[in-house]
């Protein structure tokens, strides 16, 4: 794994550049203490507490409601159910090195635009970006994306003991 700056670099920069654009501020000029103060709500749900960072930029204020109201992602899923809004995949960029395979079979199936532009990714990034000499891979098998055994080990044959009436429990 390479350094983790995506979130920074496309998510918390673009949104700060906005902000300021919104309230008026030129490229570098600071916000004047005291003066202007945001709450910028971030939808982490509970069962990603560990994101929850505070603002790099003391004028603006973050804010959780989802961890407020204690909702897990889950929880987000059945609020929209019940409001005809079908689940909504995770937020996340196609060819993030992150996914489990779940995730790159649903984006296989699912999106293949964006399953695409992962192999594309992929494909661009095999001999090294600067500062590395080992070839790379968007995923953790260090197989081409295109080439990953994708499926489940129940497809492979594999039978769940825990799926049936079976506790798994003597031994076999």
């Amino acid at each position: 794994m390479l350094r983790r700056q995506c979130t920074r670099e496309f998510k918390v920069q673009p949104i700060t550049r906005k902000i300021r654009e919104l309230i008026g501020l030129k490229k570098g000029q600071q916000a004047p203490r005291g003066k202007i103060s945001v709450r910028q709500f971030i939808g982490i749900s509970l069962d990603e507490v560990i994101r929850m960072k505070p603002s790099r930029d003391k004028w603006i204020q973050h804010e959780w409601p989802l961890i407020d109201l204690r909702m897990t992602r889950h929880d987000c899923n059945v609020w929209l159910e019940k409001r005809g809004i079908k689940k909504l995949p995770k937020s996340a960029c196609s060819f993030c090195p992150y996914h489990s395979n779940s995730e790159w079979r649903y984006l296989r199936d699912e999106q293949p635009d964006a399953w695409q532009e992962a192999i594309e990714v992929d494909e661009a990034i095999r001999e090294g970006v600067k500062g590395t000499t080992d070839a790379l891979f968007v995923h953790q098998s260090l197989v081409p994306l295109r080439d990953v055994d994708l499926r489940t080990d129940l497809d492979k044959g594999q039978l769940s003991l825990w799926g049936n009436e079976c506790e798994g429990m003597c031994g076999v």
